[in-house]
């Protein structure tokens, strides 16, 4: 990017800083579509791609007043955008080992662990406990999606719901039984134990 690129970049910040809407639109119209294609070169979806780039844009504005100074706006958003891309993917793999442990318990098997085997049946009861405390739309999905293993299409269906929006129960099921079992001072056992397997 040129030096004048870079100066007109500085000077929609500046006046983002003083929230205009007009130089947040043009940096919004400038860059969205790059960011997208930048994000969804790490995150391998563009559906992910599109939420984290509207994050951005989103945070922008909520910090709009600390931007004034900022040297390369366009390095700034690449940077927030990869910074975002980062935190969705750390959030998808813990996600993914929440529902390994999970599927494992529902089907009263043991994981497999680099030293040793860690039984189950240990933490089965804070399992089946935080899934009891879900809310009843949240039990129905994770209950659909453990036990029945039904994709989120299938229970969107079932349920005449959107798949996003299964997704995104899901997702909360998920961080609500992670929160219990840390409470119970067992997540930092399974997910050490877990990321030596996986």
């Amino acid at each position: 990017m040129n030096q004048d690129s870079t100066n007109r970049d500085r000077s929609l910040f500046s006046r983002i800083s003083q929230s205009d809407d007009a130089a947040y639109a043009e940096v919004f119209n400038q860059y969205f579509d790059r960011l997208k294609w930048y994000a969804a070169k790490l995150l391998k979806s563009e559906f992910w791609a599109d939420e984290v780039v509207q994050e951005v844009f989103i945070h922008l504005w909520v910090i709009r007043e600390k931007i004034a100074a900022v040297e390369n706006p366009s390095a700034y958003l690449y940077k927030m955008t990869g910074n975002r891309c980062l935190d969705k993917i750390r959030r998808q793999e813990t996600e993914i080992e929440m529902q390994y442990v999970a599927s494992a318990i529902m089907h009263g098997t043991q994981v497999s662990f680099q030293e040793g085997q860690y039984d189950l049946r240990k933490i089965e009861g804070y399992i089946r406990e935080a899934v009891s405390l879900l809310p009843e739309q949240r039990r129905i999905i994770y209950k659909l999606q453990q036990e029945q293993r039904l994709s989120y299409q299938e229970i969107a269906d079932q349920l005449s719901i959107s798949r996003h929006t299964v997704r995104n129960q899901m997702a909360k099921s998920l961080q609500s039984i992670r929160n219990h079992l840390l409470d119970k001072g067992l997540l930092y056992l399974i997910l050490f134990n877990y990321l030596f397997f996986f």
